[in-house]
């Protein structure tokens, strides 16, 4: 290939029962005769499978620093994760209604992620497909996502990134108060324990991951205290995080201004 391409991808999905969407960065040169690392990159809530794309334009920031040398050609992802935060939840327990774009989704979407999408990926693009070549990142609920599926699957994933990860404390009053996100995402204490990365930290053997956090000092979310927190529970633990606290808010100009230290954290050579 003479630049790099997008390819549009639908696939049945087992885990959900249903036709799912991915877009699929190939870089410039892109050859089935060689493997390459590969980056899953997660949209935010009220996002989908382009919005990486068209908002921060991920693919340009990657050609220009492949050509100049600075990471590795790799393939990036880009699935569709719905309002979902990646977790298995039984049919029907969404908590608002269907249609609206700010909904949020049930169904098996953690499997979805980690066995369908990365099967699929490994099935038709030329990847490596150990766990040194893959990698996974996401910025606000997407960056729940990634650490909460790589926490899970170490044995998948050598790297993650969290940026404005949606790291909950116990201020959810910009998410709809305790009727909001929260009725969603942890219910019940016991929900809790087995979906919060924050916990997945006390209890987990990390030791094989590299984490990268960061968040915007003006973040209404305040998820730079989740994000400060994460990183204090990794280090005790001698896992490998860095952590950066940046200018900006929780908005896309923010993250189009750290993509490149996103890339060469996960791609750098």
């Amino acid at each position: 290939m003479q630049s790099s391409e997008i390819q549009k991808v639908s696939f049945q999905s087992e885990s959900l029962d249903q036709e799912m969407k991915l877009n699929v960065y190939l870089p410039k040169g892109y050859s089935p005769e060689q493997r390459y690392p590969v980056l899953y990159l997660i949209h935010g809530y009220g996002g989908n499978e382009t919005d990486l794309l068209s908002g921060l334009e991920v693919d340009q920031n990657a050609d220009r620093l492949i050509e100049a040398g600075k990471i590795e050609p790799l393939i990036m992802v880009f699935p569709q994760m719905d309002n979902s935060y990646g977790l298995n939840t039984s049919p029907n327990y969404a908590v608002d209604y269907p249609g609206d774009p700010m909904t949020t989704y049930s169904g098996m979407y953690e499997d979805y992620l980690y066995k369908d999408v990365v099967g699929y990926v490994d099935q038709h693009f030329s990847t490596i497909t150990s766990r040194d070549g893959r990698f996974i990142g996401g910025v606000s609920m997407g960056g729940f996502i990634s650490l909460h599926t790589a926490f899970l699957h170490t044995d998948l994933f050598s790297k993650v990134g969290g940026h404005s990860p949606a790291l909950f404390q116990d201020d959810w009053s910009q998410a709809g108060g305790e009727n909001g996100v929260k009725r969603f995402l942890y219910p019940t204490d016991e929900d809790r324990q087995t979906r919060d990365p924050l916990i997945f930290a006390e209890d987990l053997d990390l030791s094989e991951l590299e984490v990268y956090l960061d968040c915007g000092d003006q973040d209404h979310y305040k998820f730079y205290d989740g994000a400060e927190q994460l990183t204090k529970l990794l280090e005790s633990k001698k896992v490998s995080v860095q952590y950066h606290l940046g200018q900006g808010a929780h908005e896309a100009e923010y993250w189009k201004s750290n993509l490149d230290n996103y890339l060469l954290f996960y791609a750098g050579k």
